[in-house]
C-alpha cells in the first residue's frame, strides 16, 4: 500500500505495515485485515461494520444491485439503473480530462467499479467502502487485480477519510453522500485531504430541488430496503439531498463550486416527466458537482 497516501483514521498519522495489519506510528494502535481489506475505522464508528453487513445482505436481493459475474463490464450493462451512470461516466472523464497518474479517492466507492474505470483511464486510484461484502461491497473489487487496472482499497467510513491532509488531487463520493444524515464531515473531509488547487466531484445522488419530494422519496427508499431485512444507520440516514443545502454544505468549505446536469436521453426524461406527473411530486435528478479547492 502507498503509505504516503494512507492515514490512521484516528489521528491521521502515518501508518506502518505489521504481522497484525496497519500500526499508527504516531498512537500505536493497529488496524487488522478482513479479508485482506485493512479496516481503517476509528473505534467510534465500528459499529458501521454490523450496520454495512446488514445494508449488504439485503442489497444483494434488490434488482437494482449488480447482477454477479458483471463486475468487469460495469456501468456499461443494460438495464435502465445502470444506463445514467454510464452516462455520468463519460461526462465525468470529460470533466477530470486526462489521468496523468494523478491520485483519486472514490469515497463510498461500493464494488470499486467507479475506481476501475479511472484507472483504466490513467488515474491513481484508492477505493474506500464501509462494506467488505463480496458481491455488492469492496470484497468484489478483487476481480479488477488481474486486469492491469487495479488499485488500492481499504474499508473506511465517510465520516472520516484514512488518508493524509493534502494527499490527493481529486476525490469522488458517487452515489454515497445521500447515505449520511449530515454531509457536511465528509465535505469537510475532502477539503483537508485534497491539495490546493485539487476537485470534489459529487456524483450519481439523488438530488431535489423539492424539499418535500425529497423527502417522499428517501421515507419509500427506507421502507422498500427495510422490507428486505436492513437495518442500522445505513438505512436510517438514507436521504435524498436538497439541492440547495447541498450547495450551501459545499460552498461551506469549497470557495467555488459548479453543477453539470448530464444528458440522460430522451427516454429518461421522458419517463421521469410522465413518471412526476402521475405521483405530483418532484423526481430526484443525478447531477454532476464540481468543487475546487
Amino acid at each position: 500500500m502507498d503509505l504516503e497516501t494512507w492515514a490512521c483514521p484516528t489521528c491521521l498519522s502515518g501508518l506502518e505495515e505489521t504481522a497484525e495489519g496497519l500500526q499508527c506510528r504516531s498512537e500505536g494502535r493497529v488496524f487488522p485485515r478482513r479479508d485482506g481489506l485493512p479496516v481503517l475505522v476509528r473505534p467510534e464508528e465500528e459499529g458501521l461494520l454490523a450496520d454495512a453487513e446488514s445494508y449488504a445482505t439485503a442489497w444483494r436481493r434488490d434488482p437494482l444491485a449488480p447482477r454477479r459475474g458483471s463486475q468487469l463490464d460495469l456501468p456499461h450493462v443494460p438495464s435502465r439503473y445502470w444506463r445514467p451512470k454510464a452516462r455520468s461516466l463519460a461526462d465525468l472523464l470529460n470533466i477530470l480530462g486526462p489521468g496523468n497518474h494523478r491520485s483519486v479517492a472514490d469515497i463510498g466507492a461500493g464494488t470499486g467499479w467507479l475506481s476501475y474505470r479511472l484507472a483504466e483511464a490513467g488515474f491513481r486510484c484508492f477505493a474506500t467502502d464501509i462494506s467488505s461484502d463480496h458481491e455488492v461491497g469492496l470484497g468484489a473489487a478483487a476481480v479488477y487485480d488481474s486486469t492491469g487496472h487495479g488499485f488500492e482499497r481499504a474499508v473506511a467510513s465517510l465520516t472520516r477519510w484514512p488518508f493524509r491532509s493534502g494527499a490527493l488531487d481529486v476525490a469522488i463520493c458517487n452515489a454515497s453522500l445521500h447515505y449520511l444524515p449530515d454531509i457536511r464531515p465528509a465535505v469537510v473531509e475532502a477539503a483537508r485531504a485534497l491539495k490546493p488547487g485539487g476537485v470534489f466531484v459529487v456524483m450519481n445522488d439523488p438530488v431535489n430541488r423539492d424539499r418535500r419530494s425529497a423527502e417522499h422519496a428517501s421515507r419509500d427508499f427506507r421502507e422498500r430496503l427495510g422490507r428486505a431485512g436492513a437495518r442500522g444507520s445505513l438505512v436510517e440516514g438514507h436521504h435524498h439531498l436538497v439541492a440547495g443545502d447541498l450547495e450551501a454544505d459545499l460552498r461551506g468549505s469549497f470557495p467555488r463550486i459548479r453543477r453539470h446536469d448530464p444528458d440522460y436521453g430522451f427516454a429518461f426524461r421522458a419517463t421521469r416527466a410522465l413518471k412526476a406527473g402521475l405521483l405530483r411530486m418532484e423526481l430526484a435528478s443525478f447531477p454532476i458537482y464540481v468543487a475546487e479547492r
